[in-house]
């Protein structure tokens, strides 16, 4: 039979409880990082979609800023009540020098009498009321924002304008407007502050690009550049129906980048932002490290706590064994101390204590009574019981104490007779009465033999 490798209790319930431990910890730190990476990630896309939406807010501000200028212009000829070329270039002056920043300022009447603040002229021969600004304003009968455009004062500077019609009473009288060219766009989009490595585009209503990072893509009197042209994963972005929708794509410069979108009211206006996917892998790695090192820690805080707790607790074996070891060598004398812990070791270890205290009880009492039988004391006292199948010890050497005490008690009466018998036939010379003294002699022989003949000798 193939002998099983010797193991201590210590090492195999360290084993078991380390292996349980691991698999436990390392369970529970799987799905916490499954459950903690889509967290992470949840939270980056809602950080990517709130970015979004406040730049979003900034841009709608800003031509809501200019959209407020043309209607109170607006609101200022239809008070008037006149239209003629002073007092419409009293109020587009008053504009223009409270807003240096609009690049021209003007207004329209219906029949197309053109007025520019600053004394700029408009181009000649040509109808301001053929313009997309004025048929815009005209057919929404409200503020319009027009997407960039080449001017038609300065043809090599693209214009984004905001319109708003004039009424008197029911009657549109003309259309008041502001120009913001593409750069003061531009330089407004830089100013909205974005996480590092993040940038913000913006697309007119019809998705091409107004602004961008990269200049090659900007709006010039010779070119507009299509969104989806130079990045074809926005078209799910844009889509309608995919708003919610988070694409990874390499841009321009080569990086992974996640992109997300929303529209602007009013205008149509498209306000995007890409945010480097790097970003999203580093807090998700981050919480992967943050987790595993929690995972260790925990394994490494249990691990010394059970070897502690197990050593603490297998203690009282390493009395038992030294205790045991003596008893195989037949010395029953050592003492174990009670164990003070509160558990089953504990028990046994009192239990073993108390057995080995019965033991050598046993024996020293038979000890006792053999020693005293050995120097012919055969009235000593007789064992006291012991427990369960130890006292057949007691009643076993208890017995043979009593049959010795019979034996010997025979054999000195026997004595006794012989004694007398010997001095009787010493006294007679009657053969009769010899042959009686032997036949009693032998009778007592006979008595004493059956006594004895339990009894196995060599």
């Amino acid at each position: 039979m193939e002998k099983t490798k010797r193991t201590t209790i210590k090492s195999r319930i360290t084993r078991h409880v380390v292996i349980a431990i691991i698999i436990t910890v390392g369970f529970m730190t799987v799905v916490n990082l499954v459950y903690l990476s889509r967290r992470i990630i949840e939270q980056q896309e809602m950080k990517l979609e709130l970015a979004t939406q406040m730049s979003a807010n900034k841009v709608e501000n800003w031509v809501n800023d200019m959209a407020t200028v043309t209607e109170d212009m607006a609101s200022t000829l239809t008070a008037n009540g006149d239209l003629s070329k002073e007092t419409v270039r009293a109020v587009v002056d008053r504009v223009a020098l409270n807003h240096p920043e609009f690049y021209f300022v003007y207004f329209s009447d219906k029949l197309g009498n053109m007025t520019m603040a600053r004394g700029v002229d408009f181009a000649k021969g040509i109808d301001p009321r053929e313009r997309g600004w004025y048929k815009k304003a005209e057919a929404a009968g409200h503020t319009v924002v027009l997407d960039p455009y080449a001017s038609a004062t300065r043809p090599d500077v693209m214009m984004v304008t905001v319109a708003t019609p004039v009424y008197w009473g029911t009657m549109m009288v003309g259309v008041v407007a502001v120009d913001a060219n593409i750069e003061s766009v531009q330089q407004f989009m830089g100013t909205i502050n974005f996480e590092e490595g993040s940038y913000g585009f913006l697309l007119d209503s019809q998705k091409n690009i107004i602004v961008h990072p990269n200049a090659d893509y900007n709006p010039t009197a010779e070119k507009i550049t299509a969104a989806v042209d130079v990045m074809p994963e926005l078209e799910k972005v844009l889509s309608s129906f995919k708003k919610d929708e988070y694409v990874t794509n390499k841009d321009y410069t080569g990086t992974s980048m996640v992109y997300s979108a929303t529209t602007i009211e009013n205008s149509n206006w498209t306000i995007a932002v890409a945010y480097p996917e790097s970003n999203f892998l580093a807090h998700v790695d981050r919480g992967i490290r943050i987790s595993l090192l929690v995972a260790v820690f925990c394994i490494a805080l249990a691990l010394g706590d059970i070897t502690v707790t197990i050593r603490k607790v297998l203690k009282p074996l390493e009395q038992i064994n030294p205790a045991m070891d003596k008893i195989m060598e037949g010395d029953f004398t050592s003492k174990l101390n009670f164990a003070t812990a509160n558990d089953e070791i504990g028990d046994l270890q009192n239990k073993l204590a108390v057995t080995l205290e019965t033991l050598s009880k046993v024996i020293q009492e038979q000890k006792h009574v053999l020693s005293e039988m050995e120097k012919g004391n055969l009235i000593v006292e007789n064992i006291d019981d012991f427990p369960g199948e130890l006292n057949e010890i007691a009643t076993s050497v208890n017995s043979i104490k009593e049959s010795f005490n019979d034996i010997i008690s025979d054999i000195q009466f026997s004595a006794i007779n012989l004694q007398s018998f010997a001095m009787g036939i010493n006294e007679s010379s009657d053969l009769e009465e010899m042959r009686s003294v032997f036949e009693e002699l032998s009778a007592e022989a006979n008595a004493l033999m059956e006594k004895t003949s339990k009894f196995t000798t060599m």
